[in-house]
């Protein structure tokens, strides 16, 4: 079972609170949808007052005590709430408990942080808004009231800071010291509060429980607000965002959403002082149907280029992916590859630079060009001749390998005169087209790519050369993508498809957001895109690693052979006697060797025994030491190995069939008991008095509050 975040920071945190610091909260930051992107632990020494705050995110499996790299600024804590109660107006107070604490009355509340955090927050998501700050009573809280008060009126929002100099608090005293000596205040009390620079409109408002859900009166008023500083407040806006509020906003000015598009970017590019280097595409005046889009677009492609039918679907989804890369979590690689020149390579990839979103040539960039190019315009990178340049071009590959999750699309580099460490964002679509690409690109960058393998046409192939397309076809396709983006973004985002369960994880994750696109477009396309997945993911899975390809021979030795054990020298001569395999010739053209097969096993865990063949000892493998490893690391188990099997029916599309084995462990485990749940659900908390005492705890037994129900006792 993998670890929780309360597991994860009860065991990060279990030294500090062996040295006397007990937990408060573990607050959890999310994205605009509310799922968890990090969290902050929080814990006190009651005896000497001293905080331990350290963030903690999730790293594969596991958490690590650190932060993400946001590259646009450290996002707002409750930032889900800010996303969906946008005319509300806002507290913005310093630290998470304070938040948590005005968030149980019923008010809007937001954080960065610190005080020292406003600097490093976006806070973009308040653009246009009524924000009231409240800081703590002391330098450093009206340091930071200042650097909020500055962030919020460059995008345009009306601020207010609460006279905390009126309160009567404590030194360092917060909004949470202010609730424990008034605990039967009101949101109404808190909206009362004496201000500055407060417009009297919002402050004369009285407020009540059900103000804090919908209070239309404080929206910002697209009819009294003129049309440049419309379009400046949505320049101002994530590109998610902005989609959030396009369509109504148009409709308020009497536009097309297709013009404000057109105003917004001009808005960016004066702002930026560039140029893009691709057209804008205009979006399509009417609903499409994706269907039919997308079956026009799969024969328009053969029309141009012998593909087979699942290769040319592939493609079309392929394309259609680079207007969704928003709002996907994966973005595949498109390999064209070619054994020979003359096969139509260059040729597929022109037409996709007519079709994909906000298309960029990349031959012949440098790379600092295209490092700052995908920051800056997430762009679908288009790469031809890839085989005269790519494998000894390491930047260019890291580039492509880690743009490949959207989760792990950054890469570090030094830039400047001062050498500055920066982090670059390579998220986005990325195409590449070259000869024998498998000879020059790594395994990592073939698994993470959908491969379309071209062959030279004969003369009975006939196809239109691409020049002679009609005049604006390829526009008119590339503004329906455009629409059909638009109209099925949601869509597509909280998609799952049906994942064939024949492919590999890493093709599964390839082959996803295909899938999700052809679920819009109906049964048809999402039978299409499965036959398309299990087709080139065959033909992609051709080119194995060096170990995959050895464990592939192994378990053919064990399976012709029909034995359960054999030794090393058998098993290398049997090897090294394959004509077809490389290990004749696998060390500098010379035959592989006992000792070399020895240390490629040993990295998946397998090491020689002593064995008994007949009269002769010596060393060698059990085919059970294989077990585990088989099923692991090769798609086609043996089926006629030792261990059980149970055998799958073939799948509905005439796949080869595959049977999922069930490996018995030999090894039996001894029942642990698991620990108690380091943070109670919601529903499970004991209500205790808001500002009783925390009471003595051992390690053990400690238990933190969920990010939910942080209580305010043991907040400060």
């Amino acid at each position: 079972m993998s670890e929780t975040p309360q597991q994860a920071a009860r065991r990060l945190s279990k030294k500090a609170i062996a040295d006397g610091y007990k937990p408060q909260a573990l607050h959890e930051y999310t994205d605009l949808d509310g799922r968890p992107i990090h969290w902050r632990i929080r814990l006190k020494n009651t005896d000497t007052g001293e905080k331990w705050i350290r963030p903690m995110m999730r790293v594969g499996a596991g958490f690590v005590l650190k932060e993400p790299p946001y590259l646009d600024g450290k996002p707002l804590y409750r930032l889900h709430e800010l996303a969906s109660r946008t005319h509300e107006p806002v507290i913005v107070v310093e630290g998470e408990p304070c938040a948590d604490a005005l968030a149980k009355l019923g008010i809007l509340a937001t954080t960065s942080g610190a005080a020292d955090s406003a600097d490093r927050a976006d806070w973009s998501i308040l653009a246009g808004s009524i924000a009231t700050i409240w800081p703590d009573a002391d330098e450093a809280g009206a340091r930071y009231a200042q650097a909020v008060k500055d962030a919020l009126e460059a995008i345009g929002c009306t601020v207010a800071v609460i006279d905390v100099a009126k309160l009567s608090l404590p030194p360092k005293g917060d909004c949470v010291d202010w609730l424990a000596m008034n605990p039967s205040a009101t949101a109404a009390d808190i909206h009362a509060l004496p201000r500055i620079g407060l417009p009297e409109s919002t402050h004369d408002h009285e407020w009540d429980a059900s103000d804090s859900q919908t209070p239309q009166e404080n929206a910002p008023d697209p009819d009294n607000e003129s049309d440049g500083a419309i379009i400046t407040r949505l320049a101002a806006l994530p590109k998610l965002e902005y989609d959030r509020v396009r369509n109504e906003t148009a409709k308020v000015m009497g536009v097309r959403p297709a013009t404000l598009d057109s105003l917004v970017k001009d808005a960016l590019k004066d702002k930026e002082g560039e140029r893009l280097p691709f057209k804008v595409i205009e979006t399509w005046h009417e609903p499409i149907s994706p269907a039919e889009l997308l079956t026009e677009i799969a024969n328009t492609i053969r029309r141009f280029i012998v593909l087979d039918k699942e290769q040319a679907d592939a493609a079309t989804l392929w394309v259609a992916f680079t207007h969704f890369i928003d709002v996907v979590e994966v973005a595949p690689l498109a390999i064209i590859n070619a054994p020979e020149k003359a096969c139509g390579k260059s040729q597929l990839l022109t037409l996709f630079g007519r079709l994909v979103s906000r298309p960029l040539p990349a031959a012949n960039s440098s790379i600092s060009f295209l490092f700052r190019a995908v920051e800056l315009w997430t762009p679908t990178m288009l790469i031809d001749e890839a085989d005269t340049f790519i494998k000894e071009n390491e930047e260019l590959k890291g580039l492509v390998n880690a743009g490949h999750t959207r989760a792990n699309a950054f890469v570090g580099r030094v830039v400047g005169d001062d050498l500055k460490p920066k982090l670059f964002t390579v998220w986005g679509a990325k195409a590449l087209a070259g000869i024998a690409l498998e000879k020059h690109l790594p395994d990592a960058t073939l698994s993470r790519a959908i491969i379309i393998s071209m062959r030279r046409k004969l003369p009975d192939e006939k196809v239109i050369r691409l020049r002679y397309a009609e005049a604006g076809s390829f526009d008119r396709l590339a503004s329906m993508l455009a629409r059909f983006a638009e109209d099925y973004a949601e869509k597509v985002r909280t998609a799952r498809p049906h994942l064939p369960h024949t492919l590999s994880d890493r093709a599964q994750d390839n082959w996803e957001p295909l899938l999700a696109i052809a679920e819009c477009a109906g049964s048809e396309w999402v039978e299409r895109a499965t036959q398309a997945a299990l087709k080139l993911s065959n033909v992609s899975t051709q080119t194995q690693s060096a170990g995959n390809e050895l464990l592939s021979d192994i378990q053919h030795v064990f399976e012709s052979k029909r034995v359960e054990k054999i030794s090393m020298s058998d098993l290398v001569a049997t090897l090294v006697g394959d004509e077809e395999a490389a290990w004749a010739t696998w060390n500098k053209s010379r035959p592989l060797t006992p000792r070399q097969l020895g240390r490629m096993l040993a990295s998946y865990g397998i090491q020689s025994k002593t064995i008994r063949i007949g009269y002769e000892v010596s060393k060698g493998f059990y085919l059970e030491q294989f077990a585990d490893t088989f099923v692991r690391y090769l798609s086609t188990p043996p089926e006629n190995a030792i261990f059980s099997v149970t055998r799958l029916q073939a799948n509905e599309f005439k796949a080869s069939s595959v049977t999922g084995p069930s490996v018995t462990n030999p090894v039996g485990h001894t029942p642990v008991t698991p620990e108690p749940p380091w943070i109670k659900p919601c529903n499970q908390v004991t209500k205790k008095p808001i500002f009783a005492e925390a009471e003595e705890m051992r390690v053990d037994d400690v238990e933190f509050l969920s990010p939910a129900n942080t209580s305010l006792q043991q907040a400060k």
